[in-house]
């Protein structure tokens, strides 16, 4: 028995010094990182910049995929479903991650995750085409008390959808509008460019360019203030700030969405720290931070412990905010979360 027992010990200790070694390797191949929202939206922008940046830390590439669909279920459940948790596959991780189970498009919560990093806070802006009759939010608000207007979003239940819900909590006459799912917050500022819907909600660095030009126009900013943009032929572009219109909303700004990265929560933690490190550290480089001014997406930075408290922080007042506006009918209570006080 005792020669059983100190032969069971050295097979355990040869077994956690393999698993160390293995951890202490990594990485010693490319990784793989799903994007869960379409190109050229604003999880994909920042992904993709975070990811040229980690290669620089890892020595490795870091091939990235979209995968839309389910407001990032499909592709949040593809990681952590189909591929092995390992560190070689990172989740982009938005602000879905908060709404998917309430929204009944996935069993996946912020728990299932080890959050590597919440990079950016992207307000949502309501923008119209360039001959739109809207030439304010009043316009539009006037117009949604008389008929049921079309608003693209990224998806249903996204962040942008809560940003023009909050919008609606303050105007109870209006029409609730038929909400477009355009599989990314790029699609949906397209649609508005090309007359399909009467407006979108989006996040302002995903229909950026398009303010520019001119072919869309901003109606209201969920940022920190209000702000000014070089248009492309050097004129000035007033973008208007929706707490100059409600002031009782400014204490939630800025409001829509966020954007960072995960991996299946029970990632080896030395495997975990490593890509945490990287992540950390592309965050804080000029690359990014030049990238985040740019495309004017608002800094959060939040790592580790902290990114889990803001993503399980975040998950109750979205959740409740949708079940308020009776974009659900399931109650946070029956998952046990509080209502934010």
């Amino acid at each position: 028995m005792k020669r059983f027992t100190a032969l069971l010990a050295a097979l355990i200790g040869t077994v956690c010094m393999t698993a160390t070694a293995l951890a202490g390797d990594f990485p010693d191949h490319n990784i793989n990182m799903i994007v869960p929202f379409g190109a050229g939206g604003a999880t994909d922008l920042i992904c993709r910049t975070l990811a040229s940046e980690m290669e620089k830390e890892l020595g490795v590439s870091i091939a990235v995929t979209n995968m839309p669909g389910s407001a990032s279920a499909i592709g949040q459940e593809y990681v952590f479903n189909e591929c092995d948790h390992d560190g070689y596959t990172i989740a982009g991780y938005p602000t879905d991650i908060t709404s998917i189970k309430i929204m009944g498009q996935s069993q996946l919560t912020w728990e299932d995750w080890n959050a590597l990093i919440i990079a950016t806070a992207v307000p949502t802006s309501v923008v119209v085409a360039k001959d739109s009759p809207y030439q304010n939010l009043q316009d539009l608000i006037a117009a949604m008390k008389e008929n049921v207007l079309t608003i693209a979003t990224s998806d249903s239940g996204c962040a942008f959808t809560r940003g023009l819900g909050l919008i609606l909590q303050q105007e109870p006459d209006c029409q609730t509008p038929t909400l477009i799912p355009s599989g990314g917050g790029a699609n949906a500022a397209l649609s508005a460019v090309q007359g399909d819907v009467d407006a979108a909600a989006c996040g302002l660095p995903e229909c950026i360019e398009y303010v520019r030009s001119g072919d869309l126009r901003v109606l209201t900013y969920m940022g920190n203030s209000a702000i000014t943009l070089e248009g492309a032929d050097g004129s000035e572009i007033e973008v208007p700030w929706v707490a100059d219109e409600y002031p009782a909303l400014e204490e939630y700004m800025p409001f829509g969405g966020w954007v960072g990265m995960a991996v299946p929560a029970d990632t080896d933690p030395e495997v975990y720290e490593i890509l945490r490190a990287a992540c950390e550290k592309a965050a804080n480089s000029d690359t990014f931070k030049d990238f985040m001014e740019q495309k004017t997406f608002v800094p959060v930075g939040k790592t580790g412990e902290e990114a889990n408290e803001w993503a399980e922080t975040t998950t109750y007042i979205n959740s409740w905010m949708l079940y308020d506006m009776g974009f659900t009918t399931t109650s946070p209570e029956e998952f046990g979360w509080p209502r934010p006080e």
